[in-house]
């Protein structure tokens, strides 16, 4: 006798949904294997072409994540590179402040201080507008 009950559609996911899935699926398949295994190029790839996914497309990411991969790296140098005027900056006024305070009358570390503070302001702009405009590329 033929079955007659009638069968409930298969779920529809969103494209979020159906990325986390994927996503998911794939790391419990990759959980069980080598852990220091990277998914290569070509193995992207040839999971794309099984999902129906066109190589272009898959390119396409990869150039942008490389992009921005590259862009985190140098904003991570210009902050570094901030921290480290920074950081000369608070050592050598200090050292002069102290120098300052120890040879007699007159007041002059205020000079260099002024000075130099003014080209760390100059690199702290510097840096966060660089910042800052990253953050409105990556939106």
């Amino acid at each position: 006798m033929a079955d007659t009950r009638q069968r409930s559609a298969p779920p529809s996911f969103s494209q979020n949904e159906a990325a986390d899935i994927i996503r998911e699926a794939t790391a419990r398949a990759m959980a069980g294997k080598d852990e220091e295994r990277a998914l290569t190029r070509e193995d992207l790839l040839a999971m794309a072409r099984e999902m129906g996914v066109s190589e272009a497309a898959v390119e396409s990411v990869i150039s942008a994540r490389t992009g921005r991969d590259k862009a985190q790296r140098r904003m991570r140098r210009a902050y570094m590179g901030l921290a480290s005027h920074a950081t000369s900056y608070t050592i050598v006024m200090g050292g002069l402040t102290l120098i300052d305070l120890f040879s007699g009358p007159g007041w002059w570390v205020q000079y260099p201080a002024i000075g130099w503070g003014m080209g760390l302001a100059f690199h702290a702009m510097g840096t966060l507008l660089a910042a800052f405009n990253h953050a409105d590329r990556q939106r």
